[in-house]
């Protein structure tokens, strides 16, 4: 019988689990087979045969393969657990050199994590808000002689932007606002909040612009449609009431101030993301004409604008930015119309809601928290890849310094047919391990850091343990720091040649290249200069600014507020009061103490020879014992008197400037219009800083007026606290319902550079990381450095030379480094510094010498650093160095 051709083989699967040599010998087996039963059973039972044995042949083959999957998973655990093993022995074996390599990287990734904590939370503000991309607020620009921003707008502009403007799909305007609270309980007592902030009286649509809450009993469109409702937070709700279910809550009455009774209408979920918009209680705002509110909210002044009337919009989605900008100009227009000052010029802008969390210059809300600062936001964020990466530079340099140690084993694993991917593995699993440690290590570290930068980091800034993403980020964040520092030294030691690695010595050859060691030390003294540079010049402009003499006594004066909403009356028994504490030496009574944070300005009109004279004046109220009081130098004219026939000013000299005079005695009887009436410079004072000294000393005038509410001491030293108790019981007496706040002048004058002390302290934190991450660097080096010349030591001290000759010889590479580092660091810390001090009207002058010392105190840390080891090195037995030559 002739032979017949078998059917065709599936080659596709047989490939996949067997090689083209086998597919061949199996292909040549079935064939002998199929034909073998041609010939004694028939086709028919040939093929089913056949395809039989395929199928086996199939089932063996995919059994054999999943078996050697399982062998293999099965290797690779092995492998990884063995690894595991011997990084852990060889960590207890050198163990002073993991604790400085799992300490460097822990400093720094607590560093970064610190940073990034703080970066990440002032990044997340609003940012989950719904629809944020077309939400708005309108605020004020003033130009011409009056020239400034105001997070605000009138009272008027919020109706009229909701009748007449097109394109918006809602409109809110509302008050911020602060009150005392009373609650009424159902046995009719009352409990008292005292003090009690974050309030709005909002229109209806405030909860449709701020699409943010959740709500749990009311709902957005009835609770504030009526007069005297308001809307609680579940929290505030809760610290009002306790915990009693939200529809019990509502119909309770509340008390502001005593005499405005509102009813909660609704309670909301404030959400769980970071939110500008913290506000707790949301009163109706169709009580404004319904009440007392009136007399302060419910003007129709188109030229008078508070900042704490707030004016949002939100575009509907065919409306962009420029659509309403172009309806704002004709807002000017109507504006315009409607007042009759012409002296100066009042537009409106389109502010988004994502940049409102980071404009210092016009501010979020009144009262609120305060703006983050995206340039020292940025900073911060080089800050701390920088801190990191000098972190994992140091473990690179450890590691490449201890490959001599590690040399013998590569060759001894290359010997036996480890490949180099598992050498690299083994090495990488000891770096990932220590990364480990070091991320454990560095959670408290960043915890302290948090505590110690307490007074400057933002409400709500804290680690979250709670949160699963936390823990992710950690392991992912050791991971990739591990990977990232461990590859470079693993890449290099597991290069090592079987031959050179097992020679005696080996690894001491510039192993990984010298070159890429040093300018890794040289980016850290680099950076280490520019901190140290940059935190003294911050620490001398800040002591230069608090020494400055201002102008004016400010030591011994602390100062109040009475209560603006309560009768005058009541400031006088304060006042008459004063007079019998023996105590207080003298007391003033002003509307502002002589330096503030805010500040009030006012169009004057002077009628010269040379024609009309319009400028911008800051205005400053007192009584007549003002100059006396914070010693003021009048230089010439006389002290005010009350007049009101014709209204007396006293001006400075920057003032008197400004109007074309030279000579004080000649601006002395000048006339000029000042809020619509004439007024009479009777005198001119010396000039003083009533900003910060960020700012130059502009034009002020200075008038009288009785019922004051601020009240300024002057108190012996040591009789401060005593005055502070006494006034305290003589003020519950009079304000029962109002706590007594005391402001000490000197700390006033000290928060004006909360920022700089804030950057002073930052800079000094950085510095003291960087510096002590340096160290663990420079020793890593000075550790690679004595073994690699440890056989030249040996012949030096053979042929004589002096402990002090082998020091400079181990020394002055890294002086040649630090040197450089100067070089190059001065020119970009004299730029960076030059740039900071353009924020200060009045600088310190920044002397060439703080550049020397900062080159020095590198200098300095380096030979501290490395000397107790080039001590050691020079010290040590020249046989031990040279036995196998």
């Amino acid at each position: 019988m002739s032979n017949h051709q078998p059917p065709k083989l599936p080659l596709k699967l047989f490939r996949f689990y067997c090689s083209d040599d086998r597919l061949e010998e199996l292909e040549g087996d079935l064939y002998e087979v199929y034909n073998e039963h041609i010939r004694e059973k028939g086709p028919r039972f040939a093929k089913l045969f056949y395809w039989w044995i395929v199928i086996r042949s199939f089932r063996s083959f995919a059994l054999k393969r999943t078996k050697m999957k399982d062998n293999k998973a099965n290797t690779s655990l092995t492998f990884l657990r063995h690894n595991l093993m011997i990084a852990w022995r060889n960590l207890l074996k050198n163990k002073s050199i993991a604790a400085i390599n799992v300490l460097g990287l822990a400093i720094g990734v607590g560093s970064f994590l610190a940073i990034l904590s703080i970066v990440s939370f002032e990044l997340s503000f609003n940012t989950q808000i719904p629809e944020k991309d077309k939400v708005y607020r309108i605020y004020s620009s003033f130009t011409g002689s009056f020239t400034s921003l105001n997070k605000g707008v009138a009272v008027p502009i919020g109706p009229y932007v909701e009748e007449t403007f097109s394109g918006l799909d809602e409109v809110a305007y509302f008050h911020t606002f602060w009150a005392q609270v009373d609650v009424i309980e159902p046995s009719e007592k009352k409990k008292e909040f005292e003090g009690q902030g974050g309030f709005i009286i909002a229109s209806p649509s405030y909860f449709k612009v701020i699409d943010q809450y959740q709500w749990l009993a009311g709902s957005p469109e009835e609770s504030l449609d009526e007069p005297f409702k308001v809307v609680l937070t579940t929290k505030q709700a809760q610290k009002y009431f306790g915990k009693i279910s939200w529809l019990d809550m509502i119909g309770r009455e509340l008390i502001y101030r005593d005499s405005l009774n509102l009813t909660v209408s609704g309670i909301v979920k404030m959400p769980d993301y970071n939110t500008d918009f913290e506000f707790t209680d949301f009163i109706s705002h169709a009580t404004i004409d319904k009440s007392w509110l009136k007399d302060r909210f419910g003007g129709s002044e188109w030229g008078n604008t508070n900042s704490s009337s707030q004016l949002w919009v939100r575009l509907n989605k065919n409306t962009n930015k420029v659509d309403v900008m172009l309806q704002l100009e004709d807002l000017e227009k109507h504006v315009a119309e409607q007042t009759e000052d012409t002296d100066w010029v009042q537009s409106y802008q389109l502010q988004p809601l994502s940049e409102m969390h980071f404009d210092p210059e016009i501010g979020i809300f009144d009262n609120g928290r305060n703006p983050a600062h995206m340039p020292t936001l940025t900073v911060l964020s080089v800050v701390a890849l920088a801190i990191l990466l000098i972190a994992i530079f140091n473990f690179v340099n450890l590691e490449t310094a201890q490959s001599t140690s590690k040399s013998k084993e590569v060759g001894v694993r290359k010997v036996l047919g480890s490949p180099r991917s598992q050498l690299v593995g083994r090495f990488l699993t000891e770096s990932i391990l220590i990364s480990l440690f070091a991320v454990v290590l560095a959670i408290p570290i960043a915890h302290y850091g948090f505590v110690y930068f307490e007074e400057f980091l933002p409400e709500g800034v804290a680690l979250d343990y709670g949160n699963p993403f936390f823990w992710m980020v950690l392991a992912l964040l050791a991971f990739l720091v591990g990977l990232i520092a461990g590859i470079y030294p693993a890449w290099v030691i597991s290069s090592f040649r079987p031959v050179r690695a097992l020679r005696p010595g080996a690894g001491s050859n510039n192993p990984g290249g010298s070159l890429i060691r040093k300018t890794l030390i040289l980016f850290q003294f680099l950076f280490s200069q520019l901190l140290i540079v940059g935190t003294l010049a911050i620490a001398w402009q800040i002591s230069f600014m608090l020494d400055k003499d201002l102008g004016f006594k400010e030591d011994g004066i602390i100062y109040f507020y009475t209560p603006y909403y309560e009768s005058y009356n009541k400031s006088e028994l304060i006042k008459n009061y004063l007079d019998e504490v023996p105590e207080v030496m003298d007391y003033a009574l002003q509307s502002t103490p002589p330096v503030q944070s805010g500040y009030s300005t006012s169009t004057v009109k002077y009628q010269s020879e040379k024609g009309e004279v319009v400028t911008s004046a800051h205005q400053k109220t007192g009584d007549t014992t003002y100059l006396r009081f914070y010693d003021i130098k009048l230089l010439a004219g006389r002290n005010l008197l009350p007049n009101d026939s014709l209204p007396e000013l006293l001006i400075n000299e920057t003032f008197m400037r400004d109007l074309g005079f030279n000579d004080p005695r000649e601006a002395v009887g000048a006339t000029f219009e000042y809020s619509k009436k004439k007024h009479k410079a009777v005198g001119v004072v010396e000039d003083f800083h009533f900003r910060s000294l960020h700012h130059p000393i502009e034009p002020m005038l200075y008038q009288y007026r009785e019922e004051l509410r601020c009240i300024a001491l002057k108190v012996k030293g040591d009789q401060i606290e005593k005055t502070i108790d006494n006034l305290t019981d003589k003020w519950r007496e009079v304000y029962p319902d109002n706590p007594l706040t005391v402001y000490f002048m000197d700390e006033t004058v000290e928060r004006f550079y909360e920022t700089e002390r804030r950057a002073s302290k930052l800079a000094s934190a950085a510095t003291g990381v960087a510096i002590l991450i340096s160290c663990l660097g420079l020793f890593g080096l000075i550790s690679f450095t004595i073994v690699q010349k440890s056989k030249e030591l040996g012949i030096r001290k053979v042929l004589g030379a002096s402990i002090m000759q082998i020091s400079t010889i181990l020394s002055k590479e890294f002086i040649f480094l630090i040197v450089i580092a100067f070089v190059v660091s001065t020119p970009i810390s004299y730029y960076v510094i030059d740039k900071w001090m353009e924020d200060f009207a009045y600088q310190t002058e920044i002397s060439w010498w703080i550049y020397v010392v900062g080159g020095l105190a590198s200098m300095l840390i380096a030979l501290i650093s490395i000397s107790a080891k080039v001590w050691k090195a020079s010290g040590s037995n020249p046989i031990e160095s040279l036995r196998y030559e």
